[in-house]
């Protein structure tokens, strides 16, 4: 049966009635009375005890643990948590002919986001194309196509600024969160390794950093094959770039073994068939007429629907108009709705995944 942890209050009573009949003549407890004062103290005491071993018991699984025990539980599983990693790109820089931009230059965006050359480069024509790397990992260095960063110490004939370019500064995301270590954890619990089964290949694309969501598409191609597919929620873009689909499909070819520690990769007759197809956004838009239709209601809704597309959409998945109904009555200040469009269930083929679009309101 289950246990219920006593209050304060409770045990002090328990205490003081256990005074009351084992003490002669303690059979009323005055206030300030030093048995009183005690019975107090002793209850203090185990409540703190009570709260400790509460503390301790949640500690023991991957659902309720803390920060060090989740990451001592992951460590059994030989899981480890994602480390930050670091944003990287070109820029362009302009200035005079023949100018040596060396290695480990430091530049600056307007937000104090602080890059460094990653090789030597010397200008051509007045221009030169300069390799960057985020000094910190993290997305905060990631930024967009046009985005200007200042050289901190200025070179003699090089103009003070240099203009990313059209790819922008990329892959920089943030250390793993416990929610997401947590999940990766549960799963690998529920879903133990079997070698190279669909849910395998999803286990190991999470291992990667940057990595928020996959998919796996067993007989891609026919008997034998095996597609893997995935995308990075906390990028300028969740469509992961040829280089980082790469970097997956390199990953899953030849990893570490979480018991060994070995390089081990995937089965040796599963490599020729397996492959990690580019993604496209399926974008969807929604027209509803809710009531009441206000600023607030709009951003709940909103926060719903984008809650549904993490868990529903993706690649071969379908957004049904029955969930996305439930998820616009789920906002909390929303009395009813009429959704308009879409007006039939939303799929994505093995190419395409989900992504929130326009959302037009009107009045119900």
């Amino acid at each position: 049966m289950p246990f219920d942890r006593p209050t304060l209050d409770t045990l002090v009573e328990r205490i003081s009635s256990d005074i009351e009949t084992r003490i002669t003549g303690a059979n009323s407890l005055l206030r300030r009375s030093v048995l009183k004062v005690f019975t107090r103290i002793w209850a203090g005491a185990i409540h703190l005890l009570y709260g400790f071993l509460e503390y301790e018991a949640d500690q023991l699984f991957a659902s309720s643990a803390d920060t060090e025990d989740l990451e001592n539980i992951a460590d059994e599983y030989g899981i480890t948590r994602k480390a930050a990693a670091k944003s990287t790109g070109e820029a362009g820089a302009t200035g005079g002919n023949g100018i040596l931009i060396p290695e480990g230059t430091e530049l600056q965006t307007v937000d104090g986001v602080i890059y460094e050359t990653t090789a030597d480069v010397t200008t051509a024509l007045g221009v030169a194309t300069i390799s960057l790397e985020a000094q910190e990992g993290g997305s905060d260095g990631n930024q967009d196509a046009g985005t200007t960063v200042s050289f901190i110490s200025p070179i003699a004939g090089i103009d003070n600024d240099a203009t990313v370019d059209s790819d922008g500064l990329i892959g920089g995301t943030d250390e793993e969160t416990d929610y997401a270590l947590r999940e990766r954890v549960l799963s690998r619990k529920r879903l133990p390794p079997h070698g190279g089964a669909d849910f395998d290949y999803v286990a190991w694309a999470l291992e990667v950093s940057g990595v928020t969501r996959a998919w796996s598409f067993p007989l891609y191609q026919g008997v034998g094959t095996i597609a893997l597919t995935f995308v990075r929620d906390d990028d300028l873009s969740i469509i992961p770039t040829d280089a980082q689909r790469q970097t997956v499909y390199d990953y899953i070819i030849e990893h570490e073994d979480p018991g060994s520690g070995e390089t081990v990769g995937i089965p040796v007759t599963a490599e020729p068939g397996f492959f990690v197809p580019a993604l496209t956004e399926l974008s969807v838009d929604f027209e509803i007429n809710i009531n009441p239709n206000t600023s607030e209601v709009q951003a709940e809704v909103q926060e719903q629907l984008e809650d549904l597309i993490l868990r529903d959409g993706g690649p071969g998945n379908t957004l049904y108009l029955s969930r996305i109904n439930e998820a616009i009555s789920l906002s909390a200040n929303e009395n009813y709705h009429t959704l308009v469009s879409p007006s039939s269930n939303v799929s994505a083929t093995a190419a395409q995944v989900h992504v929130l679009g326009t959302i037009t309101f009107g009045s119900a």
